[in-house]
C-alpha cells in the first residue's frame, strides 16, 4: 500500500505543475482524503490504491496531465499499449449541463437529478468539472453504484465511508453506526456527494441517501444523482414512500438528450473525418443515438478500417452491425434498376 503512495509522491516531485487535488479529480475520492493519505495520516484502502495505480499509469503514459510546465525531465515514457488519447474533451451541451448542475448543488447544498442516455458523457463531464471546471479544488466524492451497493444498504454505506476516509466496523450489525459516523464526518467536512449510475438503485438505498442529506444539508452538503432517463420517470411517477420522500426534496432536475447533430459534425471534423455524405451522416447519427461512447467507438473503427475512404451508408450499416448488432435497414441497390426504382427500394 505504501509503495503506491511513495510513487505518487515521487511523481508529484517530478511534476510541480500537478497538485494533489488534480490527481484526486481523476479518482472517486475527495481531495482531503488523498491529502491525508499523502501526509501519512491515513493508510490507503485497497480501492484507493487501485485508483492511484490507474491514475499514475495514465499520467506516466501521457494520457492525462500533459506537460504544461518546464519542470521534470521533459520526457515521458511511452504507453505499453496503444491507448486512445483521453486528454481531449469535447465540450458538448451535456457536459455544460452536468457542470452547471454540479456547481449549483455544491453552492446551494441542494439535491439534483441529472439524466441522459447511456454513454452520453455524464461521467466524463464530472471528471472535466473536477479537473477544468468550477469543481477544481472543491471537495467532492464520486460514488459509482454496482450490483451490490445498489441493493445492499450496509455495502453502500461502508463503501461511502471508505471514499470519505471514515473509519468503520464492517458487518450488518454496525450499519447504523457507520451511517451516523459518515453523517458526523460530513457535518465537519461538507462536500458534494455525486452518485453515478443511479438508475438501478433500489428504493431502500435512495432512502439512505435522503437521510444523509437531511442530516448534513445545513452544514453545506449537496447531492447529485446521475442516471439514465428512467430514474426521473420512476421518481416523478412513484408513490412509494422512499422515492417520494427523496423526490420532494429535489431542487434541480436536468435532462439531456445527448449529442446533437451539430456537435457530432464538429467532433467528426476535429477527428479529420470529412468524406461523409449527407445520407451516411444521418444514418450514423441515428445509429449513435446521442451516445458519445458509441460515437467514439465508431470513430475508432472508421479510422482503423476506412481511413481516407469515403463513408457511405453501406459503410455505416456494416459498422452498426459489427459494433452494436443493429440492422439499420440499408437496402442494397438492384443491379440494372432505374434511379426511381432504386429510390423506391430505399423507401421500402
Amino acid at each position: 500500500m505504501q509503495d503506491i503512495v511513495e510513487r505518487v509522491k515521487a511523481f508529484l516531485a517530478e511534476r510541480p505543475d500537478v497538485a494533489p487535488d488534480r490527481i484526486s479529480a481523476h479518482t472517486k475520492f475527495a481531495p482531503s482524503t488523498l491529502r491525508h493519505v499523502l501526509d501519512g495520516q491515513r493508510t490507503p484502502s485497497d480501492e484507493m490504491a487501485a485508483e492511484l495505480e490507474r491514475v499514475l499509469r495514465l499520467a506516466r503514459a501521457g494520457e492525462i496531465f500533459a506537460m504544461d510546465a518546464a519542470g521534470g525531465s521533459g520526457s515521458q515514457a511511452r504507453p505499453v499499449l496503444s491507448i486512445r488519447r483521453r486528454c481531449e474533451v469535447f465540450v458538448t451541451e451535456t457536459l455544460r449541463k452536468v457542470g452547471q448542475a454540479l456547481s449549483y448543488c455544491a453552492q446551494h447544498a441542494a439535491i439534483g437529478v441529472v439524466t441522459a442516455t447511456y454513454g452520453a458523457g455524464k461521467t466524463e463531464a464530472v471528471r472535466y468539472w473536477r479537473e477544468h471546471g468550477e469543481g477544481c479544488g472543491r471537495e467532492a466524492v464520486i460514488f459509482e453504484f454496482d450490483e451490490f451497493a445498489c441493493s445492499n444498504a450496509c455495502d453502500f454505506i461502508e463503501r461511502l465511508a471508505e471514499l470519505l476516509g471514515v473509519e468503520y466496523r464492517g458487518g450488518a450489525n454496525y450499519g447504523g453506526r457507520t451511517l451516523r459516523a459518515v453523517c458526523a464526518y460530513l457535518v465537519e467536512h461538507p462536500c458534494l456527494l455525486i452518485f453515478d449510475q443511479c438508475e438501478s438503485v433500489r428504493g431502500r438505498i435512495m432512502q439512505v441517501i435522503r437521510q444523509i442529506w437531511d442530516r448534513t444539508r445545513d452544514a453545506g452538503v449537496g447531492v447529485v444523482l446521475l442516471a439514465a432517463p428512467v430514474l426521473m420517470e420512476r421518481m416523478q411517477a412513484s408513490r412509494l414512500q422512499d422515492l417520494a420522500a427523496l423526490t420532494s426534496r429535489v431542487g434541480l432536475w436536468v435532462q439531456s438528450s445527448g449529442l446533437t447533430e451539430s456537435e457530432m459534425a464538429a467532433i467528426l471534423k476535429s477527428e479529420h473525418i470529412t468524406a461523409v455524405d449527407d445520407a451516411a451522416f444521418r444514418l450514423w447519427y441515428r445509429a449513435v443515438g446521442g451516445s458519445m461512447r458509441r460515437l467514439m467507438t465508431s470513430i475508432d473503427l472508421v479510422q482503423a478500417k476506412h481511413a481516407g475512404k469515403p463513408i457511405t451508408e453501406r459503410t455505416l450499416a456494416g459498422i452498426a452491425a459489427y459494433l452494436w448488432g443493429l440492422n439499420v435497414g440499408v437496402v442494397e441497390p438492384v443491379v440494372g434498376a432505374s434511379r426511381d426504382e432504386r429510390e423506391q427500394a430505399k423507401v421500402a
